[in-house]
This record gives C-alpha cells, sequence and structure tokens, in this order.
C-alpha cells in the first residue's frame, strides 16, 4: 500500500486543530484515521490529539482481528474510550470545556478493511467506476438536505453551514457508524471538511485520476485548499494500492 499524510493550518487559523494517524502493527494491520478538532478557543487541538492517542496506543496493543465482529467490536470500543477522555478532560478545565472533535478512518486487516466515521470529516473510495464518498455526514446540512429541505448548491452558502449534529467528546452519548467496504477499491482519500468543504467534489475526482504520483495527487489537493482561501485546517491521507 502507498501512503500519503499531510496537514496544514491553512491562510486563516492561528492553531491546527486538525490532527492524523497511519500506523501499522505488528501483523501489518493498517490504521488511517483523521480528527478535526471543534471547539475553537475550547482547546479542539486537545481533542483531536486525545482521540489520535487513544487509536494509537489501542491498535499497538491489540493481539489480532479474526473476523468481521472483533474488527468492528474493537473499532467501537476504542471510539468509546476517546470519547470518555475527551469528555473527562474537558470537565477539568474551563477553557477545555465543550471542546469534541471528528473522527474518521479505515482500518484495513488481512481479510477486510472497514471504516468508521463521527461528524463531517470524509472518506472516498476511488472504484473502477468512479470516487465515492463512503462516509455520511453527521451535520445540520447533510440532515436538511436528506430530509430535502435544501439543495446541495443552498447548503454551500447556508448559515448552518458548519454545524455538526455529532462528535466525539462533546456529549456522552454519540454515534459512529462502521462499515465493512468492498476490497476492489484503487485509493482512498480520508480528509477534514479543509479540503471537501472548499474544493468541488468534481476537481477533487480530476485531481486523483490524473497519471501522477500519490504526493503530487496530495499535494495537489492541499494546493488547491489554499487556493479556494485556506479558511480551515486541511488534512488528507491517501491510500493507494501497488500497482495503480
Amino acid at each position: 500500500m502507498k501512503i500519503y499524510a499531510n496537514t496544514d493550518v491553512g491562510l486563516t487559523r492561528k492553531i491546527n486543530e486538525d490532527d492524523f494517524l497511519v500506523l501499522q502493527n505488528e501483523n501489518d494491520d493498517l490504521l488511517a484515521m483523521v480528527c478535526d478538532g471543534i471547539g475553537g478557543a475550547a482547546a479542539g487541538e486537545v481533542a483531536s490529539a486525545i482521540a489520535v492517542n487513544t487509536f494509537r496506543s489501542a491498535f499497538l496493543n491489540v493481539e489480532s482481528f479474526e473476523n468481521d465482529g472483533q474488527a468492528l467490536s474493537w473499532i467501537r470500543e476504542t471510539m468509546d474510550k476517546a470519547n470518555d477522555r475527551i469528555y473527562q478532560q474537558s470537565m477539568l478545565s474551563r477553557r477545555e470545556r465543550g471542546m469534541g472533535t471528528t473522527c474518521v478512518g479505515v482500518l484495513i486487516t488481512h481479510q477486510h478493511s472497514y471504516i468508521f466515521n463521527v461528524g463531517d470529516s470524509r472518506l472516498y473510495a476511488q472504484y473502477s467506476d468512479g470516487l465515492i464518498q463512503m462516509t455520511e455526514d453527521h451535520s445540520v446540512i447533510a440532515q436538511l438536505i436528506k430530509e430535502g429541505k435544501i439543495t446541495a448548491e443552498e447548503a454551500k452558502h447556508h448559515a448552518q453551514k458548519n454545524t455538526l449534529t455529532n462528535a466525539l467528546g462533546v456529549w456522552h452519548v454519540y454515534r459512529v457508524d462502521t462499515n465493512k467496504i468492498d476490497e476492489d477499491y484503487k485509493r482512498l482519500l480520508i480528509c477534514s471538511d479543509g479540503l471537501h468543504g472548499y474544493v468541488e467534489y468534481e476537481k477533487i475526482c480530476e485531481v486523483l485520476s490524473q497519471k501522477s504520483t500519490l504526493e503530487q495527487k496530495g499535494d495537489r489537493l492541499l494546493s488547491l485548499s489554499l487556493q479556494a482561501g485556506g479558511y480551515d485546517n486541511c488534512t488528507i491521507i491517501l491510500l493507494e494500492k501497488e500497482g495503480m
């Protein structure tokens, strides 16, 4: 598997509240994830770091994933630990109260690929027939579009464009989506909304379909987020199967 991972603070933010992880364990399982901290002054960067560190520790200490049930249970249990740790930390400091983070990623074992998501960071899979958004945004905008109350075009300028309905660490109760995906993908793109919120889907598809190296593709996507104004932190992980 070829791997690209990078993050950029953007042009308007002073702190990068995004964090990411790409890690292989002793069993050659691969974990890749992006977390976008929320809360601004309420220490979003602390929340995203706690989530990443919780998954890192758990992944390096897991014995093996023998089946779907074990893999999906591990994801949910680790997410629960991260949620509890962020919430508990937020109660210790007034500055950090209310902090939280998105969390999206993939666990690739010898058998299968499992994706997970909390919030509005995204995972896309590029198959032979195109690039597919594999995760559902947990946001007010996504819910309004789903209910047919606004169009995708109207969503771009909606007042609640950045309002989440679900996040890690903000509440005791949260929602995590987990799925096993088809293995015949060419590439996976994991990103914060600093990319998908400002760079058009068609442009992302165009970049990923170009005859260039994985690093060139990733750098180009980061560059496009800056060209769009660099209004948010942007984090990108690209995973590409050998021979693509």
